[in-house]
C-alpha cells in the first residue's frame, strides 16, 4: 500500500494509541493481532520480554490513564518505520498505583494484512 508520509504518521500514531486502548480494555486478542510473532520489548525496567512474556505481564497491569506527546515517525523503507514519543502512564499493578513518564520507541513492519509491531523499548524519564 502506498501512502504519503502524513498518512503513514496518522496510521502509525493511531496504531500506538490503539495498543494502549486495547490494554486498558484488557483486550488480549487486539494486542495479539498487532504484535508480530517475533516481537520483543525492552521494558522500562531494562528487562527483555518475548511476545508471550509481554502478553502475560500486561494482563496483570491495569492502565488507568495514559497521555502522549511529541510523536515522531521515521520511515525506514516502504515496509518499516520507527515511531518515537513520550508517554505519561498511570497504572495499577498488584494493588499499587504508580505513574511513570517514558520515552518510547517502536519499530513497525507492514505485512500483507496490516502493520505489526516488531520491537518496542520504553526508557524512563526523570
Amino acid at each position: 500500500m502506498t501512502v504519503t508520509s502524513h498518512e503513514l504518521e496518522e496510521l502509525l500514531i493511531g496504531q500506538e494509541m490503539s495498543l494502549v486502548a486495547a490494554q486498558q480494555r484488557g483486550d488480549r486478542a487486539a494486542l495479539e493481532a498487532k504484535l508480530d510473532e517475533k516481537f520483543c520489548e525492552i521494558g522500562s525496567s531494562g528487562r527483555l520480554f518475548s511476545r508471550a512474556e509481554l502478553l502475560e505481564a500486561i494482563a496483570q497491569i491495569k492502565i488507568l490513564d495514559c497521555s502522549f506527546e511529541k510523536f515522531q515517525v521515521l520511515p525506514i523503507d516502504q515496509q518499516h518505520a520507527i515511531v518515537t514519543y513520550i508517554a505519561k502512564t498511570r497504572r495499577r499493578y498488584q494493588g499499587e498505583e504508580t505513574t511513570s513518564c517514558t520515552y518510547r520507541s517502536s519499530t513497525w513492519k507492514e505485512e500483507h494484512d496490516g502493520w505489526r509491531l516488531i520491537f518496542h523499548q520504553g526508557t524512563p524519564l526523570a
